[in-house]
């Protein structure tokens, strides 16, 4: 008989898609909403999950979501701009029972959340960024300090082009999803057999239809819209600061942390907003530190 704390895969409507969600405890209990980054999928957050069944002190209801575009979620021709996915990942919290959640999001993941905070301030309760930034704030200094965020830009540029990107991301079964992976983690975490587990998984990922190409049109969009009058549009719809309190967590040895664009990010959320420095964690503390991460969710929830 399956455990009533074990994960279940569903899929929710909203906005006219369907989107895959994990979902794990009491259906009643405060939602937390996790949200992955860039070739991540709803798996970036299996130790998490762990760890809460592990130690299940306070009732919580997780739900790991795949981005449109992503995993088993429907793979639309359009709709890979912040605005959409966070009216997706609102719809996502409405149509699993709740009126609000605590966010948790990864990489562009944050970005969304943050975003989620700005258009729909009633849908997000709190705010936890992982190796994340405010979308102004990392925008604005990728524009005066371009060098010290020359990873992410590098990124974003590869993006751009036209099917180069994706025959890359699909390329020796996805090598180089892995690659940047296992880069981007803390050099004690690479040898580790939960590193190669989610090497594995995001190849797979990947692999799947449809992806490269989507995932790839997040970041075009990331760019592109800073070119364009849609850009403007976007900024003026963020407030100076949201109601939602924002936790901006980082791993002291993530080659894209700066602590400057950290603080900046934490000054726009509500009141309780600050910031928190992994030590010898990388990019993903959600998978090379889990524990740390679990704490900082009980201790938002409580």
């Amino acid at each position: 008989m399956t455990s009533p704390t074990a994960p279940e895969h569903r899929y929710v409507h909203t906005r006219g898609i369907r989107l895959h969600v994990q979902v794990q405890g009491p259906a009643d209990a405060p939602l937390v909403l996790l949200i992955h980054g860039f070739a991540g999928g709803h798996f970036d957050w299996d130790e998490i999950m762990s760890e809460f069944r592990a130690a299940a002190d306070i009732p919580v209801r997780l739900a790991a979501v795949d981005l449109r575009g992503y995993g088993r979620s429907d793979k639309t021709p359009r709709g890979y701009d912040l605005t959409t996915a966070a009216s997706d990942m609102c719809g996502a919290i409405r149509a699993l029972g709740h009126t609000d959640a605590l966010v948790v999001g990864h990489g562009e993941g944050g970005l969304v959340a943050w975003t989620m905070a700005a258009h729909e301030p009633q849908r997000v309760s709190g705010i936890i960024t992982l190796a994340s930034a405010h979308p102004l704030a990392l925008a604005r200094n990728i524009l005066t300090h371009p060098v010290s965020q020359w990873s992410r830009i590098r990124a974003s540029l590869f993006a751009q082009l036209p099917r180069l990107p994706e025959r890359a991301l699909r390329k020796d079964n996805s090598a180089i999803v892995a690659d940047s992976f296992r880069q981007q983690v803390a050099p004690g975490f690479r040898d580790t057999e939960t590193c190669r587990k989610h090497q594995d998984l995001r190849r797979e990922g990947m692999q799947i239809d449809k992806v490269p190409h989507l995932s790839c049109e997040y970041r075009r969009w990331t760019l592109r819209s800073r070119l364009r009058p849609e850009g403007g549009d976007f900024n003026r719809t963020i407030p100076k600061h949201t109601d939602a309190p924002a936790l901006c967590v980082d791993g002291s040895m993530d080659p894209a942390y700066t602590p400057k664009i950290a603080r900046r990010s934490a000054a726009r959320g509500g009141d309780g907003s600050g910031t928190e420095l992994l030590y010898g964690v990388g990019h993903f503390p959600h998978i090379e530190d889990p524990p740390a991460v679990a704490a900082l969710i009980r201790r938002t929830l409580s």
